[in-house]
């Protein structure tokens, strides 16, 4: 039998020691690994994080592979509240007014070429903040996986978390909120709680990075001199990336946790901006 891999960072509140069923059990699925909290929706509390890494792939297979291995465990079992997100860049945004249950492949053809849809299960999630609905896509591989391994669960984007967070985030006319990731970043501009622009953008290098977001910057002209970043995800102050954007903008600053819930004391080790669509899950249902 192949034993389960440690996580490489775990912290949990020892006071829910034993009553994990009782809570919400938030996952976050990437390529490269799995972050997961349980939440306490009676005193809307998170009490708990824990991270699994995978070697970078360039698709799901062996992704699949190592969820596989982290899935069969005890605390993915026994919870009856557990939300799934997936991060993945196959999604779109449709307005709700718009919006039919019937054509999710449509409106994903739209920016993704599909070439063979039956190899797909699409989904969507309603965005009640901002009157949307994102669709998406994920492996029929992974779908049969989840639901064989997994008790009943509800399904999302990563994106829902980061979307449903704008009425809380208070946003200005000359400010962006930048989510990142290690192999992609979104954009959001939301004035006034407004959603303007959302996009997702793959980078490998420090270069891609500033690229896309200046050419954002100019298609919604905004100024360097005068535009803040609001930078929440997996980014530390000591990266490549945060010195290149402080030499093109004026103003650079970390986001934090959200305000809306409250945080054990064993999650204080975490960075407020960090596992920014996590730790909005409670958002989304």
């Amino acid at each position: 039998m192949a034993l389960t891999p440690i996580p490489q960072l775990r912290c949990f509140d020892e006071r829910y020691a034993g009553k994990t069923s009782q809570l919400k059990h938030f996952l976050m699925l990437t390529k490269l690994g799995i972050t997961s909290s349980f939440f306490d929706s009676q005193t809307k509390t998170y009490v708990s994080f824990e991270q699994f890494s995978f070697n970078k792939a360039e698709d799901w297979v062996n992704a699949l592979r190592n969820l596989e291995k982290i899935l069969p465990s005890k605390e993915y079992q026994e919870n009856s509240g557990m939300q799934v997100g997936i991060s993945n860049q196959l999604y779109t945004l449709v307005p709700q007014a718009l919006f039919d249950e019937n054509e999710l492949e449509t409106y994903l053809s739209f920016n993704h070429p599909i070439e063979d849809s039956s190899q797909f299960k699409f989904h969507f999630t309603k965005l009640e903040s901002v009157e949307a609905v994102a669709v998406f896509a994920i492996p029929r591989s992974m779908e049969f996986m989840l639901k064989a391994k997994l008790p009943p669960y509800q399904l999302i984007h990563f994106s829902s978390p980061i979307i449903e967070s704008i009425g809380t985030q208070k946003m200005k006319q000359n400010e962006l909120l930048i989510h990142i990731q290690a192999d992609q970043f979104e954009i959001v501009h939301a004035p006034n709680g407004k959603l303007k622009f959302f996009n997702s953008f793959q980078y490998q290098s420090k270069e891609d990075f500033i690229y896309y977001l200046l050419y954002v910057m100019e298609q919604l002209k905004l100024e360097q001199e005068t535009t803040k970043l609001i930078l929440v995800g997996e980014i530390e102050k000591d990266s490549a990336i945060y010195k290149l954007l402080y030499t093109y903008i004026n103003e650079v600053a970390f986001g934090q946790k959200a305000s809306n819930v409250e945080f054990s004391a064993v999650l204080g080790k975490l960075n407020s901006h960090s596992h920014f669509s996590l730790f909005n899950q409670h958002l989304c249902g």
